[in-house]
């Protein structure tokens, strides 16, 4: 793809957007180096596997990646025996531990490629407990890190106690007060001294190590210590010999485990890269393209990525009949965004983005975008505005083929009109018979007549609205534009004698496309107004049909409520009337002169009677029953058909060892078996339950109040870029952050942090009731 394409269509913008959702500088500088591509199968395997990321963070939540960082050069250097300083060893350590986390978050995904990258990660638990148990940070190193080591330690603390005790004896003594600049025990060239004024030096008989800057004063090492302090020196060379034995121990497991440090980088860093593509398609909504090879076009609802505030979204569609679109229509209607918008769409779905259009939209897959777009005066070159549009057409002329996209904005301008206008035909007739696709923005009218005239050419105009004299910016494909200019004129006030004339000097054929074209604005707004009636009959009768269907339930649920009302009053007097029976004819069976036998034969005749009187419900036809179609497995998400009831519902709760799920039926919650439901299939899952399943799910867990205090400084801000992520896509409007005041440091980092970041409106410190100082109140945009 030409580097001239990228610039003016202001790639570079788009790759600036989502660099800012990946959490390394590696792989922030693999997305600013990405490029569109041409082959189709490569281009469709990006956008599933985006795709299968985005259902990855959807359903198991954002991917907290830290300690990627370029290993190359650290692995070149342990592989010739180097010895690894601590600040290089940390970075291992972070790769490790993040490995750890990565294979533990990879156990729930699904999607067979995302897993595969998950499962592909080394961990290695020696090196990274051997790590943590010997450095500390950049500057220290562990007691623990070998026994060795400590021991040198404690003999090295022992030994400045020694020498701090001998020193003490000169400080704590009268007979040095007026010899002393300070009662202090300093440390010059790493030995210990008394710091001793000029012109007592006489009465302390030892070696000179530094003087001050007013001369005033000597840093004297007494004689008496001079022993002990070569002892600490030696046992400060002792450890220091320990620490880089310990280094190079630790380089040496390093080594070892190279190769998989390389390969966890790479996997790490795809993680990371896909991720960042699907948090960009998250938060703007945009959607994954379909792909062809077949020169059509079909861009549903497309609105420019890069612009601002409520921008009306444009319909485009080419290939079926047609492969030059001529657009037409005022100045600053939205004719050049029109252009832009259909080029750096195309440009994001061939780099595997996700694009700004509806589902299901359509790209082709083109070989180069050719463009000559915008103020293209050179002043370099001393060309005009028509010489350096020339100049580009030619270059593209020469260099197009019929798999290219050719953008054209204002062609033929900048001369004289009618000459520009037969130039625009011909080289419009040019592509055309190469068969390359072809927008093309004019005023000129004889390009109207030439897309009316011309097959696999179609005229599309940008709305212009009389009433308010304003554009609509929206594209109307089929119908070309008109100029307006007499309407204007005569809402603005132009004489009316002025306008009769201007219209008698149009030709009978300028004044005949004006009549067809103003009829066949008048015929589509009739359509359109008619459409609206149709639809919005449409929804009439949907709303009466479901009012029926409702009402029909209703009446339905009635009667089976009045039928079992009247079933249980009929059995509470079927069972009075045994019961009393019974009691009568037990009663009677106490009698002197009771016949048993008869009672007794009485009896069971009597609950006989009743057990065949009693009403039973056939509880059977209530409630759940066996599916012909049971899925074998559901996920949490599915959309399920509970047999015996005939509800939808959503499965909220995976199956357990013998089948049982759980689901929701609205407000319902409801335990059921997978042996009981029919799978049924959902709309795109992922547009569907991004806000719902995500956003709802996030929004319980993420509290608009994150505090830091207590944590370490790259903790705290690892925690706080992993809470911004989350929040923005929870939804929320804003955030506290409270991280103390202590020395400022964290507050400077969280300020520097937000000051660049596109995803926030604003911050501010809190106020007192907020917590003053130590709080940073964030809005997200």
């Amino acid at each position: 793809m030409q580097t001239k394409t990228l610039e003016v269509l202001e790639f570079d913008k788009i790759l600036d957007m989502i660099k800012d959702y990946a959490r390394s500088k590696l792989v922030s500088d693999m997305i600013l180096n990405t490029r569109p591509i041409n082959d189709k199968e490569k281009i469709q395997r990006e956008l599933d596997q985006t795709g299968a990321m985005l259902e990855v963070i959807v359903e198991n939540g954002n991917i907290d990646l830290f300690g990627l960082y370029d290993f190359n050069k650290i692995i070149g250097y342990v592989r010739k025996k180097g010895v690894l300083e601590p600040v290089e060893l940390l970075k291992v350590l972070d790769l490790l531990r993040s490995s750890a986390y990565l294979k533990e978050y990879g156990e729930n995904i699904e999607d067979s490629y995302i897993k595969d990258l998950f499962n592909r990660i080394s961990t290695d638990d020696f090196l990274k407990n051997e790590i943590e148990r010997s450095i500390i940070s950049e500057d220290e190193i562990a007691d623990n890190a070998s026994s060795n080591l400590r021991s040198i330690r404690k003999r090295k603390t022992k030994k400045e106690e020694e020498i701090k005790n001998k020193l003490s004896f000169y400080i704590s003594s009268s007979k040095f007060d007026d010899a002393l600049q300070d009662k202090v025990v300093s440390i010059r060239d790493g030995r210990y001294v008394l710091p001793v004024k000029t012109n007592k030096k006489s009465i302390f008989n030892g070696i000179i190590h530094d003087r001050s800057a007013s001369g005033n004063t000597l840093f004297i090492e007494p004689h008496t210590i001079v022993e002990l302090n070569n002892d600490l020196s030696n046992l400060e060379i002792e450890e220091n010999d320990e620490i880089r034995r310990i280094l190079d121990r630790l380089s040496r497991f390093v080594e070892g485990f190279d190769v998989e440090i390389l390969e966890n980088q790479k996997l790490i860093a795809r993680i990371d890269f896909l991720q960042a593509k699907a948090k960009f398609a998250l938060a703007n909504k945009y959607s994954k393209p379909n792909l062809t090879d077949k020169k059509k076009l079909k861009l549903k609802n497309a609105i420019h990525p890069l612009l601002k505030g409520n921008v009306v979204p444009i319909n485009v569609e080419m290939g079926d009949g047609y492969n030059t679109l001529i657009i037409t229509g005022p100045n600053t209607g939205g004719k050049t965004v029109s252009l832009k918008t259909v080029g750096l769409v195309n440009l994001m779905a061939q780099s595997g983005f996700f694009i700004p259009c509806d589902e299901d939209s359509l790209v082709n897959i083109f070989d180069d975008i050719f463009l000559d777009i915008g103020d293209t005066q050179s002043i370099e070159l001393s060309l005009s505005t028509f010489s350096a549009s020339l100049t580009n057409i030619v270059k593209i002329t020469e260099n197009v083929t019929d798999k290219s996209l050719v953008l054209l904005d204002e062609l033929g301008s900048g001369t004289d009109p009618t000459e520009g206008a037969a130039l625009a035909i011909a080289i419009l007739n040019f592509l055309k018979n190469k068969k390359v696709m072809t927008f093309a923005t004019t005023h000129y009218s004889e390009l109207k007549y030439y897309a009316l005239e011309s097959e696999d050419v179609m005229n599309a105009s940008v709305e212009f609205n009389i009433e308010t004299l304003s554009p609509t910016y929206k594209l109307i494909i089929g119908t070309p534009g008109k100029s307006n200019a007499f309407e204007i004129s005569k809402r603005l006030g132009l004489d009316s004698e002025i306008l009769a004339n201007a219209k008698s000097l149009l030709s009978d054929e300028n004044k005949n496309f004006n009549t067809i074209l103003e009829q066949l604005d008048k015929n589509k707004k009739d359509l359109e107004k008619k459409n609206k009636e149709i639809e919005s009959y449409k929804k009439k009768i949907k709303q009466a049909r479901n009012n029926l269907l409702d009402l029909s339930k209703k009446i339905e649920k009635q009667k089976e409520k009045i039928i079992k009302d009247a079933e249980d009053k009929a059995n509470e007097i079927i069972d009075a009337a045994n019961e009393s029976s019974q009691e009568m004819l037990k009663m009677a069976k106490k009698s002197r002169n009771a016949n048993t036998s008869n009672i007794d034969r009485s009896l069971n005749e009597i609950r006989n009677k009743y057990k065949s009187s009693r009403i039973e419900r056939d509880e059977k036809n209530i409630g759940p029953k066996l599916s012909k179609n049971a899925p074998e497995t559901l996920k949490v998400g599915d959309i399920v058909i509970i047999e015996g009831l005939n509800e939808k519902a959503e499965v909220i709760e995976a199956p357990d060892e013998k089948g049982n799920i759980k689901v929701q039926m609205g407000i319902l919650k409801m335990e059921s078996n997978i042996k009981n439901v029919t799978k049924t299939r959902s709309k795109d899952k992922i547009r569907e339950n991004i806000n719902k399943i995500y956003k709802t799910k996030k929004a319980m867990y993420i509290s608009p109040t994150l505090d830091l205090r207590g944590q370490r400084y790259d903790e705290a801000l690892r925690n706080f870029d992993k809470y911004l992520d989350d929040a923005i896509l929870a939804g929320l409007d804003q955030a506290k952050i409270i991280h103390g005041k202590g020395t400022g440091a964290l507050r400077k980092g969280i300020n520097d942090y937000l000051k660049n970041n596109t995803r926030i409106d604003s911050y501010r410190p809190g106020n007192e009731k907020e917590g003053g100082f130590g709080v940073t109140v964030v809005k997200f945009k």
